[in-house]
């Protein structure tokens, strides 16, 4: 299989039904866990300049980017995977029943793994089905 049929095949229909957030994101889809180090949305940036506004701990927060992303993936739980694409750079593209989309980035610096789709969610080096090691550089686990 090619690494967007795994990808359709373990994420397509499924949903976040959890998730958490340290050095990594890790977004639990029924019997998977999607791990990466960042996330996009474009909903980050209005989100951000209203917690700004409108809550003052915000603006003491030392990870700000992380509290919209919170909120972000916290409103998409619950909600379908419709869709996955990959692009040249196999950036991930998730996209959500309603219109909710989410990009896992393969830009992230000074690391050595951008995402990584597992059972256990463990270090991507020791289990994974399918990841990205690199902006174009992915890999399926063979089994």
């Amino acid at each position: 299989m090619k690494p967007i049929e795994v990808l359709n095949d373990k994420l397509k229909g499924n949903f976040i039904s959890r998730f958490s957030i340290g050095d990594t994101w890790d977004l639990y889809f029924g019997d998977y866990w999607l791990s990466t180090h960042n996330l996009i949305s474009s909903d980050e940036s209005p989100l951000n300049e209203w917690l700004l506004a409108n809550y003052p701990p915000f603006q003491k927060a030392i990870d700000q980017e992380d509290i919209s992303k919170c909120v972000v993936v916290a409103a998409f739980m619950r909600k379908k995977v419709v869709s996955v694409a990959l692009d040249d750079s196999c950036n991930l593209t998730i996209n959500f029943e309603d219109n909710g989309k989410l990009i896992l980035p393969t830009d992230t610096d000074i690391v050595d793994w951008q995402w990584s789709l597992s059972e256990g969610g463990n270090d991507p080096y020791m289990s994974y089905i399918v990841a990205c090691f690199g902006e174009g550089q992915i890999s399926i686990k063979e089994e």
